[in-house]
């Protein structure tokens, strides 16, 4: 298609740069006046190559060493790209053969937890998320002496969304957060706080505000949810098998030496992204 001194550009090199081209313009570029313009730009970057490697950039150290880091990174990122891909390929696996969740075992979920179905109520609470233990039972110590809950956990939580509100969280119904979350806000009555409750984001304490009745759910309403609740169930106790055969073993004397920089955002307490 065209000639810049001894490098030319090809029809093949037309096409695989306009497909990296957003769609809009990829139409611009149907027309005569728009391939006109892309093999123009295609000129001009084919003579700016041809005219830096005369100058000799190839050789310049800052070259070489921009194109090491592309390197690596490239590496990495390739590897990270073969291992999500194999974790996506065995999930699926997963979903299909170890932890399938059947229709029947769907129904007979909702008929042994009839009374979340057909009186099913909407919880709103508030939590202080902290990292360990101590500062947990420091904080229901301040609670305890009168502290305002609100205060506390714009003050002290590592949530900083619901810190910001006072611990707000968002209204939740049964089986939407994780178990030890979820377990110890329906045990509470409306404006208890709880004790200290662990999860896998840190250490809650959880004050119970309000619940509000919602309509009763059928079976076929409430199908879709109970097979990821199940779902999820499956897996987590297939993740603690495998771990327990695998040996993992944590070193927390490591973990407790990492110091990152304050993040903007915790995880969520629900359990959306389990498979």
């Amino acid at each position: 298609m065209a000639k810049v001194g001894d490098s030319i550009i090809t029809l093949s090199d037309f096409k695989s740069r306009l497909q990296d081209t957003p769609a809009a313009y990829q139409q611009y570029a149907a027309t005569p006046e728009g391939r006109r313009q892309f093999l123009n730009l295609l000129v001009r970057e084919k003579v700016l190559l041809v005219e830096s490697r005369k100058a000799g950039m190839q050789n310049d150290e800052n070259y070489h060493k921009a194109v090491d880091r592309f390197k690596k990174k490239w590496e990495r990122d390739l590897k990270d790209y073969q291992d999500s891909l194999l974790i996506e390929m065995y999930l699926a696996r997963l979903r299909a053969k170890e932890i399938t969740v059947t229709d029947d075992a769907a129904r007979r979920y909702y008929d042994d937890h009839a009374a979340d179905f057909t009186h099913p109520v909407e919880i709103q609470a508030s939590h202080i998320l902290v990292r360990t233990p101590e500062e947990a039972e420091q904080v229901l110590a301040r609670l305890k002496s009168g502290e305002s809950f609100e205060a506390l956990a714009r003050a002290v939580s590592m949530d900083p969304p619901t810190a910001a509100r006072g611990g707000k969280l968002a209204p939740f119904t049964k089986g939407s957060l994780m178990p030890e979350f979820e377990n110890a806000v329906f045990a509470l009555k409306d404006g208890q706080v709880s004790g200290v409750v662990k999860s896998p984001f840190g250490y809650h304490i959880i004050k119970r505000m309000s619940q509000k009745r919602l309509p009763a759910r059928s079976f076929e309403a409430a199908k879709e949810d109970i097979l990821n609740r199940l779902q999820r169930e499956k897996f987590d106790q297939w993740v603690t098998q495998a771990q327990s055969s695998l040996g993992v073993q944590i070193d927390d004397k490591a973990l407790a030496s990492v110091t990152l920089s304050p993040i903007t955002t915790a995880p969520p307490l629900s359990q959306e992204s389990a498979p």
